[in-house]
């Protein structure tokens, strides 16, 4: 079997069963098993290989992968403009308008390409408004001197008389980290799109770009080293490192050593990571005269009994994705999962988790979990934890929809109209 195509959605499962493409469907190679061990291991996608034929589970990454002759596509539930204009908030991404609703079918773009679409017009504005320039050191000799006479340099000549003298002058220059970085990373983009036109106009930009930049390999030092260089004259750079940074980390793996790096033929994005993301910017802009503390860690919850430790380990320490607080008093712990909790079952390990911040006391005793739902009907849920001895209450723990399409549309309202918003979010956060 060659040419395989699977497509399927967040947090969904497909089965090897008569009559589907899965159906005897076996890896054939070493490579492709490896691979698919990996991203077992990882969480990002779960490929078994039954007597009837392979089982794909996915979770909350979106995106693609080629393994051996199947390429596996994985779209979001969101999508489209609601999802694009979400990412551009989360991220603070520029609002260049770039898509037109009417005439740009942009729910059938991939999720990387509304990325990438991004990252094109970041670029392309980038460069209508005059890439950043560096003074550069340039030793060069010259007719008509400028800067410094290198007068070392003049002293070790011969006496034949010359036209010109060595000079050092310093040059404004567009080859610097960021425009290096910057066709790097539209480079990246050509090879991660399989829209056509796009390719053809990142090439355009990137033919403009190797006029006066040289070309570098990327990797995450070079990222992280650019990133921390950003300054007042080059914060316009801002969100497209941004988006090359996710484009870069979304097609490979860490491995376990903390040194390898695994290259996929394809492109994995955290919705989970996102969501995060998202919520910490919503709770800290909208949420007026709280503070919020991101991965919140409870000191001494847990603890080893004095005498009963002779490993010397150092005791698990809970932490809840944001602590929200009044002061220096936290009044709710919060954690966000990428999981419609309306549609599906809370899992036993979430209510354990969430069980161990509610019974911890901080909070009045009770826990929250954020969840994305794409139901209009979703609404809060609520789970008690009780004395199994005595049947009285010890503590809750409530399950919070955050209906995302009507999230996207609010972010659509005027910025001097954020009242909605504002009420919202606090709603999300507080209801009982």
């Amino acid at each position: 079997m060659s040419g395989l195509t699977i497509n399927i959605r967040e947090w969904d499962e497909l089965l090897p069963v008569k009559g589907s493409s899965l159906y005897q469907y076996f890896l054939e190679d070493e490579a492709s098993r490896q691979i698919v061990s990996v991203l077992n291991e990882k969480g990002i996608l779960n490929i078994i290989e039954l007597k009837e034929g392979i089982k794909i589970s996915s979770n909350s990454y979106v995106g693609k992968i080629k393994i051996g002759d199947i390429q596996i596509n994985i779209r979001p539930k969101i999508e489209g403009m609601p999802l694009y204009k979400l990412l551009k908030y989360a991220y603070g991404l520029r609002d260049l308008n770039i898509f037109d609703e009417a005439i740009y079918d942009v729910d059938s773009f991939p999720f990387q390409d509304l990325l990438i679409y991004q990252l094109y017009a970041e670029a392309e504005d980038l460069i209508y408004r005059g890439l950043n320039k560096k003074y550069v050191r340039q030793e060069e000799d010259l007719g008509t001197p400028k800067g410094r006479i290198n007068i070392g340099k003049l002293a070790t000549r011969n006496h034949i008389p010359s036209a010109t003298l060595p000079c050092s002058y310093y040059d404004r220059s567009e080859d610097n980290l960021f425009n290096r970085v910057l066709l790097a990373g539209l480079q990246l983009a050509i090879y991660l799109t399989e829209d056509l036109s796009l390719r053809i106009q990142l090439s355009r930009l990137c033919k403009t770009l190797e006029d006066n930049v040289k070309q570098i390999d990327l990797n995450r030092g070079i990222l992280l080293k650019t990133l921390k260089s950003v300054d007042r004259l080059s914060d316009r750079y801002n969100s497209a490192l941004e988006l090359i940074n996710i484009l870069y980390e979304s097609q490979g793996i860490q491995l376990e050593d903390g040194r390898a790096y695994m290259k996929l033929n394809g492109f994995f994005f955290d919705m989970n990571m996102f969501f995060q993301s998202l919520l910490s910017k919503l709770m800290g802009e909208y949420l007026l005269g709280f503070t919020i503390r991101d991965e919140f860690t409870l000191q001494e919850m847990f603890a080893y009994t004095p005498g009963f430790n002779p490993q010397r380990r150092y005791a698990p320490k809970p932490r809840p994705d944001f602590a929200v607080m009044n002061g220096v008093k936290v009044i709710r712990l919060l954690d966000a999962k990428y999981r419609d909790l309306w549609e599906t079952k809370l899992p036993r390990e979430m209510l354990y988790q969430l069980s161990i911040y509610a019974v911890s006391g901080i909070g009045n005793s009770t826990a929250k979990i954020i969840y994305p739902s794409m139901t209009s009907g979703a609404k809060l849920q609520k789970i008690n934890i009780n004395n199994p001895a005595t049947g009285d209450k010890l503590a809750e723990v409530m399950l919070q929809p955050l209906h995302m399409v009507e999230l996207a549309q609010m972010m659509g309202l005027r910025k001097n109209d954020k009242t909605k918003l504002q009420e919202y979010i606090t709603q999300i956060v507080f209801s009982n």
